[in-house]
């Protein structure tokens, strides 16, 4: 049995995409947070697996998640702890492969997901880089073997970290392509042009980023 929890947060206005913000606004930023989490959800729900949302804090009581989508609220503690919290409890459920992608990469396909699926058949742990240094998506055959305490997150070494750390416990790996997440502006300004973002989902975005100025005196 395969399960896919995508990370995310509730787009909520200053509370998402910071760094996004101080290009576009905390309006806009929430809006193209939103179209970047349904679209991975929307994705994510094509490919045969069991999905849930795993957000970082309780949701809002107004707020319903894309698709209906079930929802878990993370554990404290840095992302490791989160993700390592994560993995534990849908492999004491019974699945045999858990992915965990984040919610903000515009070139996601359901075809990465099938793929890390596919991979995770002849090694324990997959892993799906990002061009920021991190990763879009982690996941692991059950029991689960790799420790992700003391990685350095939402930092240019985190993927050279875990990498580091599979070679010291001896888990094998493989990755699969290199894509890009949404984080900044100058990552936003290349998602709207990209031939690799489809162009349905860039016009969505196009669109959810004039969200400051429509709401603009």
């Amino acid at each position: 049995m395969n399960c896919v929890v995508v990370f995310g947060r509730e787009p909520r206005p200053g509370g998402v995409k910071t760094r996004l913000a101080q290009g576009i606004g905390d309006h806009a930023a929430a809006a193209v947070y939103g179209v970047l989490l349904e679209a991975t959800l929307r994705h994510a729900s094509t490919v045969g697996a069991h999905l849930v949302l795993s957000l970082a804090e309780s949701p809002s009581s107004g707020w319903d998640p894309p698709l209906e989508t079930p929802i878990e609220v993370q554990v404290d503690g840095d992302l490791g702890r989160r993700m390592g919290h994560s993995f534990a409890r849908w492999f004491r459920d019974g699945y045999d492969r858990v992915v965990i992608i984040g919610s903000d990469c515009p070139e996601l396909r359901p075809h990465h997901i099938v793929e890390a699926f596919k991979r995770l058949a002849d090694v324990p742990v997959v892993l799906g880089p990002a061009v920021d240094g991190g990763y879009w998506l982690i996941g692991q055959a059950a029991p689960g073997r790799l420790n992700l305490s003391g990685i350095p997150w939402s930092s240019p070494g985190t993927l050279s970290a875990t990498r580091d750390r599979m070679r010291d416990l001896g888990v094998d790996w493989q990755e699969l392509a290199e894509l890009r997440d949404i984080d900044r502006p100058e990552d936003f300004r290349w998602a709207k042009a990209a031939p690799e973002v489809d162009r349905e989902l860039a016009d969505r975005l196009r669109l959810a980023a004039t969200t400051e100025r429509r709401g603009s005196p």
